[in-house]
C-alpha cells in the first residue's frame, strides 16, 4: 500500500482536510479523506486534597454547556508544556510549579488525525484569567470522586476530560499522585 496522490481540500487555522489516493495491495486505488488537526493540550490542576479544577463552557458544536478540562491548541513556536501553561493561565487564571505529563493520546484511528497531551499540575497559584474573545468559562472545583461520578452519570462526556479523570482516579488510588 502506498499513497499515489495527495491534495489539501480545505485549510483553516486549526485543521486541514486532506485527500489521499492509496494504491491497495490488489492494485486497486481507494480515496481516503481525513482531518489533520493541530495538537492539543489538556490540563488537570489538582489540589493537595485531590480536588480538580474543571470548566463549564458553552460549546457551539454541542449547542450547550459542557463540563471539561482546561484545553487548547498548541500555537506555532510553542512546545506542549508552554501551551499547557498558557491555556491554564488564560482560561482560569491558575499557574502551578509541579507539572507532569499524564498521557499522549491519539484522538482516532482513521478519519481524524490529532493528538492530545494530558498534564496534571500541582502547587497551584491563583491569578486572573484572560480568556479569548467568545470563551464563556465557568470554573468548577470538585473532588476526583465527584468528577468520576459525573463521568459515570454521563454529565462529563468530552473524551479528553473522561480519560484524564479516569487516569487521575486510578493514580490517586495507587498513591502515585
Amino acid at each position: 500500500m502506498g499513497t499515489t496522490a495527495k491534495k489539501t481540500i480545505y485549510k483553516s487555522k486549526l485543521f486541514t482536510v486532506e485527500q489521499e489516493e492509496i494504491l491497495l495491495p490488489n492494485g486497486k486505488k481507494k480515496i481516503y479523506d481525513f482531518v489533520d488537526r493541530l495538537p492539543t493540550v489538556i490540563v488537570f490542576p489538582i489540589t493537595p486534597s485531590y480536588e480538580l479544577y474543571l470548566i463549564s463552557e458553552y460549546r457551539t458544536l454541542h449547542k450547550k454547556r459542557v463540563i471539561e478540562a482546561v484545553a487548547g491548541h498548541v500555537n506555532e513556536g510553542e512546545n506542549l508544556l508552554q501551551a499547557a501553561k498558557r491555556e491554564l493561565k488564560e482560561e482560569i487564571g491558575l499557574s502551578g510549579s509541579k507539572w507532569e505529563k499524564l498521557a499522549q493520546i491519539k484522538v482516532a484511528g482513521s478519519v481524524i488525525k490529532s493528538s492530545m497531551s494530558l498534564f496534571v499540575v500541582k502547587d497551584l497559584e491563583v491569578g486572573k484569567p484572560n480568556p479569548e474573545e467568545g470563551e464563556d468559562i465557568i470554573v468548577l472545583k470538585m473532588s476526583i470522586h465527584e468528577a468520576l461520578g459525573k463521568v459515570m452519570a454521563g454529565e462529563i462526556h468530552i473524551s479528553s476530560a473522561v480519560i484524564g479523570i479516569l487516569l487521575l482516579d486510578k493514580l490517586r488510588r495507587e498513591g502515585k499522585i
